[in-house]
């Protein structure tokens, strides 16, 4: 090649480089603009952090993702409309979901498994974070006591919902036997023993708080909560699970 040639090239390949750059610095402007605008109007509305913003399917409309991922909606920003919904494909798929989906997936990549109480060696994983005084969290613990599964448990007490239940979950990190403990007080079995007078030592409490931060973290509003086999499910959906589980 001539040297006229590769310097026609070099200038070329500099072109096309400083192009894309200028592209991505305007779109990256461009949505933080729309996030601004997003963030100050929801605040009108509800108690909505903004955290994500990207282009949705549809032109002119963005996606955005707020509250540590739990909530997708959408935003027009010359009309200056929120719109809450579901977007649907051609094929009846929800684009929403399949979002949703992604986020928590991504989620279980920042769950620390070694601070949860393992339970069973199966080869479905189950994650679970858990109220022990929910009725529905305790449907969900039976109904995975003789399933082929490794569980780890967190121990997220609505306590709004259930005063006793900060107890009972330290009263499972405390014993000994942390597996027999959760499921005598899954059972209900220590529903009527006063637990508040039980000491707790300074360890049990670090990992009361750890399993709480970790709830915080990734987002943990309600219970039960469960990703299984990488697939996340709010609620004791027992459908789902026998969808999920590996025979």
């Amino acid at each position: 090649m001539k040297k006229n040639s590769r310097i026609i090239v070099i200038a070329l390949v500099i072109g096309v480089f400083t192009i894309v750059s200028m592209a991505v610095n305007i779109q990256a402007k461009e949505q933080e603009n729309v996030k601004q605008a997003i963030t100050a109007k929801i605040k009108e509305i509800a108690s909505i952090n903004v955290e994500d913003v990207e282009k949705s399917p549809i032109e002119g409309i963005y996606e955005i993702v707020a509250n540590k991922g739990s909530i997708v909606f959408y935003y027009a920003p010359k009309s200056e409309l929120i719109i809450f919904g579901e977007i649907y494909d051609k094929n009846k798929k929800s684009l929403t979901q399949e979002k949703r989906d992604q986020l928590q997936a991504k989620k279980i990549t920042d769950i620390p498994l070694d601070k949860a109480i393992k339970i069973g060696t199966g080869k479905n994983k189950v994650i679970e974070f858990t109220d022990p005084d929910c009725p529905y969290c305790r449907q969900a613990a039976e109904y995975f006591k003789n399933k082929n599964v490794t569980k780890y448990v967190y121990l997220i007490p609505i306590t709004q919902l259930h005063p006793k239940a900060e107890e009972k979950a330290k009263y499972i990190l405390a014993a000994e036997d942390k597996v027999k403990a959760y499921y005598e007080v899954m059972s209900g079995a220590k529903d009527k023993d006063d637990l508040s007078s039980q000491k707790i030592s300074k360890e049990v409490n670090d990992m009361y708080q750890a399993q709480q931060s970790i709830g915080n973290k990734i987002g943990i509003t309600g219970t039960p909560a469960f990703w299984i086999n990488g697939k996340y499910v709010p609620g004791a959906n027992i459908k789902m699970f026998d969808t999920l589980l590996v025979k």
